[in-house]
């Protein structure tokens, strides 16, 4: 085997190497699909009928957990199936334990008019009761969520994707820190 093909070898397994944790990072592969009302990133909490409308509410992340998260709000009327996009609507978190309600007002902007987007900050694991405020000239309405926010893990159970890249990685720099060595030890051999 020449000096040459032996380097493209090392060469071509390590970019295989590198493209499995860079495919894992910039294309993730979801298990379930997608309802084709579910916003990217986003999955439903619930649906609800209050008042005269159709309440739909998203979270970011699924799984919330203590800190910032975002919410999307759907509302329809509940007549016509059509979308409002000029309501006011307003987001409250309550814990059912400990810590302070929270307030947000969900805004939407003129590029996506269907969901009203805003965000919390739990700052205390538990159950929450999400409160969702509409109004608009068919008139006020409220519904409740209940949204049960987990603690925040730097370790233990649930971190088995993020440990196995981290491994990945390290392998591959290992490896090619061992190939630079390799290579550039037979290059001075044979030079010399």
């Amino acid at each position: 085997m020449t000096a040459q093909r032996f380097i493209t070898l090392r060469l071509r397994f390590l970019v295989v190497l590198l493209a499995v944790p860079i495919s894992v990072l910039f294309f993730p592969v979801s298990a379930n699909a997608q309802d084709a009302e579910e916003i990217a990133g986003y999955e439903i909490l619930g649906e609800d009928l209050a008042g005269r409308y159709t309440v739909q509410v998203q979270v970011s992340p699924g799984s919330p957990i203590v800190g910032t998260t975002r919410f999307a709000v759907r509302i329809r009327d509940s007549d016509s199936g059509d979308d409002i996009d000029d309501a006011i609507v307003r987001i409250f978190g309550t814990p059912s334990e400990k810590g302070e309600k929270q307030y947000s007002p969900a805004l939407n902007s003129p590029f996506d008019p269907i969901f009203y987007l805003a965000q919390l900050d739990f700052e205390h694991a538990g159950l929450w009761a999400i409160d969702i405020e509409t109004e608009t000239e068919l008139g006020a309405a409220v519904t409740v969520m209940s949204l049960q926010v987990v603690p925040r893990a730097r370790s233990g159970t649930g971190n088995r994707w993020g440990t196995a890249l981290f491994l990945l990685v390290s392998l591959a720099l290992a490896g090619g820190v061992t190939w630079l060595w390799i290579s550039s030890k037979r290059t001075r051999e044979r030079s010399t």
